[in-house]
């Protein structure tokens, strides 16, 4: 299902009937349910967060029947009903009750829906076994185990990241057994949440004692709660959708039961909306008739806001929707705890660039540019109640028609939105139709495809998609022809294996060529193993030393290469080698593009031109149906990028290669559907497995760009719709700097995963909000195809704070150098298992048995910590350990933590000899400004670092040697050093 939104330029008129206050409601259910005796809450709360928040309590036994308009609530001590108790999807009741249950006459625990599970409680669990809750949570997740003792009190500090936990602090602690202080450190977040929390205390007889400075918290032990009744508020946070679809909207709407005050009168902690709405120029006044809001005017563009969140952290959403439409940019500073509501809002609302809107993140600020007009645009709520009405409102003012997921959302804080809003002339519809099965929309299943050869796949979507595109190669200026259709690769690579056969190719025989990404390169993937011969690509980088060794590690009797590319003459350069003493056994090398006449090699090779050899074939279908191959044939030898040595021949399967661009699809849900951009080299596992083959297996378009240019991408992304692509860390700084320096965010792009380094969590933050994709952290190797992935609905901290965890079928662990597995959150050695491993290293049994284990699992020379969530962090290369007297330096983190300084683009550390210590650590950045040692450390000092892992001389560079996959080549960067510091003793 989906929220169906039309644009429409027609004035609003009608009624809104504004709900009561969920905030007043949590708060008032609650301690009504401590009262002994009965208490009752007019304004009974039809909110979804609200009913968890009723469900648990009726789990803990309190009685709680409705009257009209009235809970009616008998309170006293929490008897539970069952051993469970589910918080739902509610935050404010997961944080409200976790300490709560610790007064129940029996053990709890406490439980919620799936995806909740992994909502961020630590700091609040912390705090609460510093009063004495005694806890039992694996890694400070749900499911959370409390056992029936009531807290003794003490004293506690509390981050002031989020309300609810300072709350739930004040909440249970007039119960214990002995005094409680409660401190606020660090920024003080939604401080008119906590006053909220303390006022309605004092309705139910419960005291809290506020210091002046409004950061420590004192509260006597013994109290007792007492019944009370209590009238709930209206809320502004749901009449905030109605007021911003009406100053968007020519409008006269009347907010029936919010009253005409100013907001220092109105008893809601997002009362100070209403004075940023006054603001922003729209007329918000007194209806003489009911005294009410009434909202009227013909039309009118908004002024632009400074906001801090930190007080109205829940109104970011609607406001970057207005922003989107004032005159000039509306900033709305400290939003980084807002990322940890029930979605990542900030990311969330970046899906505005993808309607044409300008949001970008700025450090701890979310600036919204206004525009004339937005566009339609498919987009996720994320399952994100303000999430889906703020850009339900955004998409009323849109042209065409916008598509949300998640549509009932909003039912968890206002159940009738979408009635409300239709009923002002608004156009917003569930679409229930059932939805017909669509082979293009079709997810993938590894282990079905894994038995199909990769030929009779592209058979068949050249059968039930001939004239879709199949290959678009963008960027490629003086190349002939334009996309190719699935009907014409279909056919070229028929012609292409005719040749090769031509040429006397066989099964298992290998086929190397050295192309950039062109369509050839597509043609002769599919041609090759159409007739069991194996792919063996080789970086356009490669020169003559290099080309020669891997054409003789290979054995390749057919070379394919490139006249010209880049400057260099490829053709000459492979006659060269062939003509040296001690030349490879290549027979027949093609030539893809030039004219002329073709060199005479001494060896005895032919010469022929790619496009004319291939054109004259008239492919014999029975003969090609002949030499199939069987799905476990052998059909890739892909050389290592050689970070650390020499490049490794690594030897692939077909089936091993279909069934993990299978499971990668599943894990993100890439189908037919999807255009999967390449701008990685095709000749690396990156570009060749996670773009070329998941479009082959899937029937997906892939776009091809030859030459990296981050403006260009950015173009390339616009044209061809592209929606997914995977690439090295850099290409997406790029990207992100193309944008940034003035370019529209690509609309359609909705994921990229990025591999070959850590991302900087810096960068991906940015690049969330700045594209208004999902970024994904990765890890893989060569060898093992892809291992670990987080997915774009994982909490922002996994999402790029690690590598990911496992896809379905994947085993991973960490072990000692013994081969010892290690339990959750300790460094190791990290180890792979899965069907996607390979086969072996070309001619190097010694090498393929000492990447092996014992019991079969591959040694991935990566150190890792997997969590127990099952998140993965690499943490460097076992080789890269910088080993400080005894002290192993987290180069990593501290990698990771240099990013954020404003002066760095890029920084790498390794380890450089010392006489005392064994090792020193040595930081070489790349600088956006000029940074002198000095400055990198008192930045260091100024994030508490331990002076230990401080780096301890720092050389600034024009840029770091990384592989074509982006992976820092740090062997290259010790042997800089090295030579650095032998020049300096000289």
């Amino acid at each position: 299902m989906r929220l169906v939104v039309k644009g429409m330029g027609e004035p609003l008129a009608g009624e809104l009937d504004i709900p009561v206050s969920k905030y007043h409601a949590h708060r008032a259910l609650i301690l009504a349910s401590l009262a002994d005796g009965t208490s009752h809450i007019h304004g009974a709360c039809g909110a979804g967060h609200v009913r968890h928040t009723i469900g648990a309590l009726r789990d803990l036994g309190t009685s709680i029947t409705v009257d009209a308009d009235t809970f009616v609530v008998r309170g006293g001590r929490y008897q539970p009903v069952r051993p469970e108790v589910s918080v739902g999807s509610s935050g404010t009741t997961l944080y409200f009750l976790t300490g709560l249950t610790a007064l129940a006459g029996a053990p709890v625990t406490i439980t919620g829906q799936k995806y909740f599970r992994r909502r961020p409680i630590r700091p609040l669990l912390d705090a609460l076994a510093g009063i004495g809750v005694e806890i039992t949570a694996t890694d400070g997740l749900l499911p959370i185990r409390i056992p029936a003792r009531p807290p003794t009190g003490g004293r506690v500090e509390i981050p002031g990241t989020l309300s609810q936990w300072i709350s739930s602090l004040l909440l249970v602690s007039p119960f214990a057994t002995g005094p409680t202080v409660v401190d606020v450190v660090g920024p003080f977040n939604e401080r008119s949440y906590v006053d909220l929390t303390i006022a309605m205390m004092r309705q139910f007889g419960l005291h809290v004692t506020v210091r002046a400075d409004g950061r420590r918290f004192e509260i006597d032990p013994g109290q007792r709660a007492t019944p009370a009744v209590v009238h709930l508020p209206p809320d502004v946070g749901a009449a905030a959708f109605g007021l911003a679809a009406a100053a968007l909207h020519p409008s006269d709407v009347l907010f029936r039961g919010l009253p005409a005050v100013g907001a220092g009168d109105l008893d809601h902690p997002e009362a100070d909306l209403l004075e940023y709405l006054r603001e922003m120029g729209l007329p918000l006044r007194r209806d003489p008739a009911t005294g009410w809001v009434r909202v009227r005017h013909d039309g009118s563009r908004l002024a632009p806001v400074r906001v801090d969140c930190r007080a109205v952290p829940d109104m970011l959403p609607v406001l970057s929707v207005l922003g989107a439409h004032a005159r000039g940019t509306t900033v709305l500073e400290n939003v980084a705890h807002v990322r940890l509501k029930e979605s990542d809002r900030v990311a969330a609302m970046a899906q505005l660039n993808r309607m044409g809107g300008r949001v970008r993140l700025d450090g701890d600020r979310l600036l919204c540019e206004g525009v004339p007009q937005l566009r339609e645009a498919d987009l996720s709520s994320f399952n994100d109640h303000r999430v889906l009405m703020a850009l339900a409102v955004a998409a009323s003012r849109a042209t065409g028609e916008s598509r949300l997921t998640y549509p009932n959302a909003h039912r968890i804080s206002y159940p009738r939105f979408l009635d409300q809003m239709n009923g002002i002339g608004m156009n917003m519809a569930v679409d229930r139709a059932p939805v017909r099965p669509d082979p293009r929309r079709a997810v993938p299943t590894p282990g079905r495809l894994a038995a199909v050869v990769l030929g009779d796949l592209v058979r068949r979507h050249a059968r039930a998609q001939p004239d879709q595109h199949a290959v678009i190669e963008a960027a490629s200026p003086g190349r002939p022809g334009g996309p190719l259709t699935w009907r014409e690769l279909d056919r070229r690579a028929d012609e292409a294996a005719s040749l090769l056969r031509e040429l006397g190719v066989g099964p298992g025989d290998v086929v190397a060529w050295q192309l950039p990404n062109w369509h050839e390169f597509v043609v002769l993937t599919l041609a090759t193993v159409r007739i069991g011969a194996v792919c063996c690509p080789m970086m356009p980088f490669f020169r003559e030393r290099e080309v020669a060794d891997l054409l003789r590690r290979s054995r390749a009797r057919v070379f394919v290469v490139c006249h010209r590319f880049r400057g260099r003459d490829h053709v000459a350069e492979t006659a060269a080698v062939l003509a040296a003493p001690d030349p490879p056994g290549v027979a027949h090398v093609l030539v893809v593009g030039g004219t002329g006449a073709l060199p005479d090699t001494p060896a005895g090779a032919r010469w022929q031109r790619f496009d004319a050899a291939t054109a004259r074939q008239r492919p014999d279908p029975a003969a090609l149906r002949a030499h199939r191959p069987a799905p476990d044939a052998l059909a890739q030898l892909l050389f290592t990028s050689g970070t650390s040595g020499a490049p490794k021949g690594v030897l692939h399967r077909m089936d091993t290669l279909t069934r993990a661009a299978a499971m990668q699809a599943r894990h993100l849900g890439l189908t037919a559907a999807d255009r999967l951009y390449v701008p990685s080299p095709l000749a690396h596992q990156t570009g060749f497995l996670y773009g070329m083959w998941v479009g082959l297996v899937l029937g997906a378009p892939v776009v091809l760009q030859p030459v990296w240019d981050g403006p260009t991408a950015l173009v390339t992304l616009h044209r061809t719709g592209a929606t997914f692509v995977q690439a090295a860390t850099p290409f997406l700084a790029d990207l992100v700097d193309a944008v940034a320096d003035g370019g529209e965010p690509p609309a359609a792009l909705r994921t990229f995963v990025a591999t070959g380094a850590a991302v900087p969590r810096a960068l991906a933050r940015q690049a969330r909000a700045t594209l208004g994709a999902a970024v994904c952290g990765a890890w893989g190797s060569t060898e093992s195809c892809l291992g670990t992935l987080s997915a774009p609905t994982d909490e922002p901290a996994h999402a790029w704070g690690t590598d990911g965890r496992a896809l379905r079928g994947v085993r991973v662990r960490v072990t000692d150098d013994a081969g010892a597995v290690l339990p959750a959150g300790a460094e190791g050695n990290f180890e792979v298992s899965s069907d996607c491993l390979f086969v072996g290293y070309l001619d190097q049994p010694e090498w393929t048995a000492a990447a092996l284990t014992p019991d079969g699992w591959y040694r991935s020379g990566d150190l890792a910590v997997i969590d127990d969530a099952g998140f993965v962090r690499i943490t460097g290369r076992v080789r890269d350990v910088i080993n400080r007297g005894g002290e192993k330096i987290p180069v990593a983190e501290v990698e990771q933590l240099l990013h954020t300084h404003p002066a760095v683009r890029d920084v790498a550390i390794v380890a450089m000899p010392d006489p005392r210590l064994g090792e020193r650590a040595c930081a070489f950045v790349v600088p956006r400004q000029p940074l002198t040692f000095a400055g990198m450390q008192r930045f260091l000092d100024e994030h508490k670092l331990a002076k230990q892992y401080w780096p301890e001389r720092l050389e600034t560079v024009a840029e770091l040697p990384r592989n074509v996959v982006g992976k820092v080549q740090k062997f290259l960067l010790r042997d800089q050093l090295k030579k650095i510091i032998s020049e300096e003793t000289q």
